[in-house]
């Protein structure tokens, strides 16, 4: 008896344990999607390349401006394929340095601090390419394209609605 007692009171600690350490607002395995990506266009300042040359004719893209942003894109996604690469050699490094007898600390140390720096390299690589994509269009051209984007995000809240809309009807 007295065993039982022992071990639902060790279930009722460690229930509590785990309901006082859960972040709010959490909620299943996909909480955190949303909250990462903020949707496609998220971003005022995002403005994605293959959206600018689907709506070429709608935001008056010149040839020559669809000419130099489809090179842009394809340099810029080439620097990507290889960076990214030497991020994955890197961390390939780090996890051989980490799966050894003795971790050595300072090589680990070294890098653990190039990955970093890399991501770093890696968001100002993008930040760059959008402030050249930017720099290609003229300010009509700007204006368009974030009523282009506007317009995206309320198609999106509409599918979205609509879907919340069927999913009720299909539990009714």
């Amino acid at each position: 008896m007295k065993n039982k007692l022992w071990i639902v009171l060790l279930l009722v600690v460690l229930s509590a344990a785990v309901l006082l350490s859960a972040k709010p607002g959490l909620r299943g395995m996909g909480a955190e999607r949303g909250r990462r990506t903020q949707g496609l266009l998220a971003s005022e300042n995002l403005i994605p390349v293959r959206m600018l040359l689907q709506a070429k004719d709608s935001i008056g893209l010149s040839a020559d401006q669809e000419k130099q942003l489809l090179a842009m894109n394809e340099a810029h996604e080439q620097w990507q394929i290889k960076f990214r690469a030497d991020m994955e050699i890197q961390a390939l490094k780090l996890r051989t340095g980490l799966q050894a007898a003795k971790v050595n600390l300072k090589d680990t140390e070294g890098l653990i601090r190039a990955q970093a720096d890399m991501r770093a390299d890696m968001q100002i690589a993008r930040l760059r390419f959008q402030q050249d994509v930017k720099a290609l269009l003229t300010p009509e051209q700007l204006l368009k394209v974030t009523e282009l984007k506007k317009e995206f995000r309320g198609q999106g809240r509409d599918r979205m609605s609509r879907r919340s809309e069927r999913r009720r009807e299909r539990l009714n």
